[in-house]
């Protein structure tokens, strides 16, 4: 009995020491290659190290990976020549998308900015886009501004406190208002919304309000009021209670009553989603003045970084493409004082979501990515994240393998920042107006690429979002959300 239980104990202990050693190897535990940082190229492997390379892959899975080739020009026929050297020259024309990027910088005026949107592509925009930014352009610049009646925005009690999401997502809530009560929304030129955003020695030029940035919202102004044809928000005095019950997320009621014709289902959820686009579409027409200093910062290497792997060694740029590349990604990595609101996310969660995706997808979308944020940390750890890469390069791993590429290229710029809240940074780094300028160039540089991550739970995120949509016609390309599932349903004010 004793000697059976041994024979069977023995018998038990061996197939466990036989499935150890199968799932080490196939676990690539005792693959010499896999424990390395060395890997050789196809062209420099011997007959039978091919052979064993060959061997391990598919022990990993990988009898259809594709090998690693060197690619010879001299080996081509002379007419293949020719059109490799056709196919150089016209790689180098504008395509439209780039067309429409670059037009987007160089928009100067009203006129401009209507002509971009109605020259749009009708599918990659949210529905309806070029008929209400009609409309809401109509309401607000009526053929005379007499007999009207207006509502006059002015700043908030503790205006400081808003960040710039916040604050246009606060006057696209105004501006439901003029349009449902049929009144026209102007800004107090010397006491507007977002005040603080402006620097003192802007006032003489551009005012105290957001136009200093923005085009004007209305061709009515102050002067076209009397005390009877105009309330003041947020109210210093009792107003209607229709306005003052219409609810935060509401629209308009005529575009409301359109998009339901158009999907009898559509939850109020979105309706809201839909509208703050279209209405910071319309808030945030950036002026002459603004766009013109835009292009220049764009322009300027000195104020750009780029971080990449060229095979041998890692690159440190400052040349940034412009715009940024087809299949390119903008992580916005929203960290500061927003920690107070949401669970903040690190880097590494915004990384793991683009590379599955783009493992899913290594034909339309690349491992280039635009990263913004208020915390300089986030850049030492992109620098750690391709340093790795670097070290891992051409190792057999699946996930590196099916992505478009071997590594990263990263891309920022270089502005002051500090991991705090706005009005910290606005008072940390001088002058005022210019600091809003570099996060509007921040904007910029996101919607030029394809794809974005983030988390609606942070406005500037959904800004970004919005405005891809409604200024470069960039609704059917993805938003990953690294927030919590809920953020862009109950997201913000």
């Amino acid at each position: 009995m004793i000697l059976q239980r041994s024979r069977s104990f023995l018998f038990t202990i061996s197939i466990g020491a036989i499935l150890i050693v199968f799932v080490s190897i196939r676990t690539g535990l005792l693959t010499v290659e896999a424990r390395t940082n060395t890997f050789k190229k196809w062209e420099d492997l011997t007959t039978n190290e091919a052979l064993e390379r060959v061997r391990q892959q598919n022990l990993h899975g990988y009898q259809y990976a594709a090998p690693e080739e060197t690619f010879y020009e001299n080996e081509l026929s002379e007419r293949d020549r020719d059109l490799l050297a056709k196919l150089a020259k016209g790689s180098t024309a504008r395509d439209k998308r780039t067309q429409t990027i670059e037009r987007l910088y160089t928009l100067d005026s009203e006129d401009a900015w209507n002509r971009h949107i109605e020259d749009l592509d009708d599918e990659g925009l949210p529905p309806l886009t070029k008929f209400t930014q009609r409309y809401i352009y109509e309401h607000q610049h009526p053929e005379s501004c007499k007999d009207k009646k207006f509502i006059v925005m002015e700043s908030f009690p503790n205006d400081e406190s808003f960040g710039l999401g916040a604050i246009v997502f606060s006057i696209s809530m105004n501006l439901n208002l003029a349009l449902r009560f049929n009144r026209i929304l102007i800004f107090n030129p010397k006491n507007g919304p977002g005040r603080h955003f402006i620097d003192p020695s802007s006032h003489e030029l551009c005012g105290n309000s957001m136009e200093c940035f923005f085009e004007k919202l209305s061709s009515c102004s102050m002067d076209d009021l009397t005390p009877e044809n105009h309330i003041l928000l947020p109210a210093r005095s009792e107003i209607d209670q229709d306005i003052m019950n219409t609810p935060a997320g509401a629209l308009p009621q005529i575009f409301g009553i359109a998009l339901k014709r158009m999907y009898p289902m559509i939850t109020p959820d979105t309706l809201k989603y839909w509208w703050r686009g279209q209405s910071i579409s319309y808030i945030m027409r950036f002026n002459a003045r603004t766009m013109a200093e835009l292009l220049r910062k764009r322009r300027d290497p000195a104020l750009h970084k780029a971080l990449f792997f060229d095979g041998d060694d890692i690159v440190d740029s400052s040349t940034v493409p412009f715009p940024m590349p087809a299949g390119s990604v903008s992580m916005h990595v929203r960290h500061g004082d927003k920690g107070i609101e949401m669970e903040l996310k690190n880097f590494q969660e915004y990384v793991d979501a683009a590379e599955e995706f783009i493992s899913q997808n290594p034909v339309g979308f690349k491992k280039i990515a635009f990263v913004s944020t208020e915390n300089p940390d986030v850049f030492e750890q992109a620098k750690e994240h391709l340093q790795k890469e670097h070290e891992m390069y051409k190792v057999v791993d699946a996930k590196a393998r099916t992505t478009s590429d071997w590594s990263w290229t990263w891309y920022w710029s270089e502005i002051p920042r500090a991991n705090i809240g706005p009005e910290q940074q606005l008072e940390t780094f001088g002058n005022r107006t210019d600091m809003t300028i570099n996060w509007f160039l921040q904007l910029m540089m996101a919607i030029e690429c394809d794809m974005m991550i983030g988390t609606r739970g942070s406005g500037w995120s959904r800004m970004l979002d919005n405005l891809r949509c409604g200024w470069l016609g960039k609704c059917q390309q993805p938003f990953l959300d690294v927030g919590d599932v809920q953020d862009w349903v109950f997201y913000g004010i």
